[in-house]
């Protein structure tokens, strides 16, 4: 009987040393490291950082099939994307680009796909849109496009290198675009 009670005076200094021990192992992650640190530590969520970004886009543009008028045009074109992050792998885009060469406009939305690494990541999408051509006015069509880019400065700025086969459906022909681009995420 004697040992029954003792047992039972043990159990609960057993007790009090296995609960401290048990709630050490589930301990909540820290918040006064280095920014990004917490996340998967009870921390903060990345639900509303860096979700939109604007780019400036501009290189060379090749018009495949051009008239006389716009032989003496150089072949360099200017844009803009706006930029949504569903997440570091995938973007929808929405740009505009003016072709100086044959006065080409394209208004162009879709999908990019990027794959993971940091800071250099590869890039491939689908766009389509409309293209204000002179003298034929809109016409639908669609614009492949791959790339790279490199995010900087805590992943805000984005520079990248890219290029674009613009394909209207008419009888104008395609254009080639090669690019640069520099933007911010916000």
């Amino acid at each position: 009987m004697k040992r029954l009670a003792r047992l039972w005076r043990a159990a609960p200094l057993a007790a009090a040393m296995v609960v401290p021990l048990s709630a050490h192992a589930q301990g909540r992650g820290r918040t006064d490291g280095p920014e990004g640190s917490e996340y998967g530590k009870g921390g903060y969520s990345r639900v509303s950082e860096n979700r939109f970004s604007l780019e400036l886009n501009w290189g060379a543009a090749f018009a495949a099939e051009l008239s006389r008028m716009d032989r003496g045009r150089p072949p360099l074109f200017v844009g803009a994307t706006a930029s949504f992050w569903g997440a570091d792998w995938y973007q929808f885009d929405i740009s505009g680009a003016y072709v100086l060469q044959n006065e080409q406009l394209n208004v162009l939305v879709g999908p990019r796909f990027r794959t993971y690494g940091f800071p250099l990541s590869f890039n491939a999408g689908l766009k389509a849109g409309a293209f204000v051509i002179p003298d034929e006015g809109f016409r639908f069509g669609i614009s492949p496009q791959v790339g790279v880019d490199m995010l900087l400065a805590s992943e805000r700025v984005v520079l990248g290198l890219g290029y674009a086969l613009d394909i209207p459906f008419a009888d104008h022909g395609i254009t080639n675009r090669v690019f640069m681009n520099v933007g911010y995420r916000f």
